[in-house]
């Protein structure tokens, strides 16, 4: 490897190590302010897990690539050298250098897959971030294999086989009993080692103590303001959505209204704050009730607007006189924020005969009245079913009388969720594979039902197209920083739409259009013109083309 080679090698992998305990140290930094009720214990020690977990993942990619053909060759060395640096802030060279890579090596033979990506996969709200942490593995595994210019087949396998590991971590069977294992170690040069710490069950809440739920520190009404616009400008950055944008900034102004009449000591309205989310799976109903949450807590009208996420197994007991308590126990650790039921038209049995399910939904009733001022409940689920659940109950009619509905995304809007993802996970994506994506977008679109996927069908096909690319690297020789950040069309993969069958789509013809930013019109353009700067035939404005709306010819 010469100089050149060396320092374009360096510089790569610093930046995946780089994005690595960037990644980490945003996804428990977040946790923490966001979630705290997800979490137990104090916030920092999560952070500093998250910390030790990401120094623990860099060690366990490094040591299985290296491990592989059994030597240890003198690229490799400053690979581990530059690492080290790294973690430990250490320049070791020589006899310091292998007694510091012989300790990383036994470290790695206490490190597991499951444990390093186990905060991603616990946590839902870290789920987006699974196909984050799945490319800088196979960033640094592809660096790692091929820093002396060359793949010998043993590595080649390794690779293969990092991949299916890291994916089964990430992606388990039964996700609920993956469990956070590594805690942070004092002894400096072995800070990641194995050590098994209990994460609290979702409907727990640090809030609580001796029965009473503490009350957050006042904040100001600077920061209150802060809160506020931070919110609303994360609600106008979500792609599509434009109905439900509208009736959430509805919802704050006759909020924000309602507190200026009640500061100004004038009457004001009664309301409910619960409300229902009705659409398919996939539309951004979590993340809507989030911002919310984060709207509520900024405006006073709820203390904290932490989100608790549930389902009727959060509710529902298994057996006689346990639902009650369960459902109470999980209204409790909502107070002061929201209750999030997803696919709440579960609760009761069409059939009428689930007596744990009205036992639920008596009790949580009970709540919303009780608690109306001090806790949000919002149901979710397929717009039919709410409608029907919430008519049969007078009791749900009276309280949920605020409805948002959740439209499918368009093709278009696919694509750019999309190329969001890709964006945070540093690839590029170029003509032919955006025209690609957006005929297998526009196809499944078009043949969608009500478990249409919607954005967590972008989130298959990106992840299943970062598989495919990973695949096409670990068998490439020479590696280009462009070889690793570009999704080429050949890596494009649905999982729901076989290969032969998406080529006969992009195959025949289909029109595409975008509207013009500055005349409003619909221009024609080609395949070739997705991704790039083009003229407005009309109006003669140059603007940047993402994705287009599509129709068959």
């Amino acid at each position: 490897m010469n100089d050149l080679d060396d320092t374009r090698l360096i510089g790569m992998l610093r930046r995946v190590v780089r994005d690595c305990g960037k990644l980490y140290k945003q996804c428990g930094t977040w946790m923490v302010r966001r979630f705290p009720t997800l979490l137990e214990g104090d916030g920092e020690n999560f952070v500093e897990l998250m910390d030790d977990l990401h120094r623990g993942l860099l060690i366990k990619v490094y040591v299985t690539v290296v491990r592989a053909d059994n030597r240890w060759s003198a690229p490799e060395k400053k690979v581990a050298a530059a690492m080290i640096e790294h973690l430990w802030d250490q320049q070791l060279r020589g006899n310091e250098l292998r007694e510091a890579a012989t300790e990383l090596f036994q470290q790695a033979d206490l490190l597991k897959w499951e444990a390093l990506v186990a905060p991603f996969v616990r946590y839902e709200p870290l789920a987006d971030s699974k196909s984050h942490v799945e490319t800088i593995v196979m960033r640094l595994a592809n660096l790692v294999a091929k820093c002396d210019g060359q793949l010998l087949d043993e590595e080649s396998v390794a690779l293969h086989t990092l991949q299916r590991e890291i994916d089964m971590a990430l992606y388990p069977a039964d996700p609920q009993s993956v469990l956070a294992p590594l805690a942070p170690s004092e002894k400096k040069g072995n800070r990641a080692t194995a050590k098994k710490s209990d994460t609290a069950k979702q409907s727990k809440t640090k809030q609580q103590k001796d029965g009473k739920v503490e009350q957050p520190e006042p904040v100001s009404e600077a920061e209150r303001e802060q809160r506020l616009a931070a919110a609303m400008k994360e609600l106008d950055e979500l792609i599509g959505l434009d109905s439900v944008k509208d009736r959430v900034k509805s919802y704050t102004n006759f909020l924000r209204l309602q507190g200026q009449r009640r500061a100004a000591g004038l009457s004001t309205m009664p309301m409910s704050l619960h409300m229902s989310f009705v659409g398919n799976p996939g539309t951004g109903k979590t993340t809507v009730a989030r911002i919310v949450g984060q709207i509520l807590g900024a405006l006073g009208t709820l203390n904290s607007g932490h989100v608790v996420e549930t389902d009727r197994s959060g509710l529902v007991a298994e057996y006689a006189g346990q639902t009650a308590p369960k459902t109470n126990e999980l209204c409790d650790s909502a107070l002061n924020g929201i209750l999030f039921i997803d696919e709440a038209y579960s609760l009761v049995d069409a059939s009428g005969d689930d007596a744990y399910g009205r036992e639920a939904v008596q009790c949580l009733l009970k709540r919303m009245e009780d608690d109306r001022e001090s806790v949000a409940v919002i149901l979710a689920g397929y717009s039919n079913e709410m409608k029907q659940l919430i008519r049969s109950n007078p009791g749900l009619s009276s309280r949920v009388n605020t409805t948002i509905e959740f439209d499918d995304y368009t093709p278009l809007q696919l694509g750019q969720i999309f190329e969001h993802l890709c964006v945070q996970n540093e690839y590029a994506i170029p003509s032919d594979a955006r025209y690609r994506l957006l005929v297998g977008f526009h196809h499944l679109y078009q043949e969608r039902d009500r478990h249409f996927g919607n954005g967590r069908l972008v989130r298959n096909v990106f992840e299943e197209s970062v598989r495919c690319l990973a695949d096409r690297l670990a068998d490439a020789g020479q590696l280009t920083e462009s070889l690793l950040t570009t999704l080429l069309a050949i890596d494009i993969s649905f999982p729901d739409l076989d290969k032969e069958k998406l080529d006969a789509l992009v195959s025949a013809e289909h029109v595409l259009r975008f509207k013009c930013e500055s005349c409003a019109a619909m221009v024609r353009i080609q395949p070739e013109s997705l991704g790039r700067r083009i003229k407005c035939g009309k109006c003669s404005q140059v603007q940047h083309v993402g994705w287009a709306d599509i129709s068959t010819a």
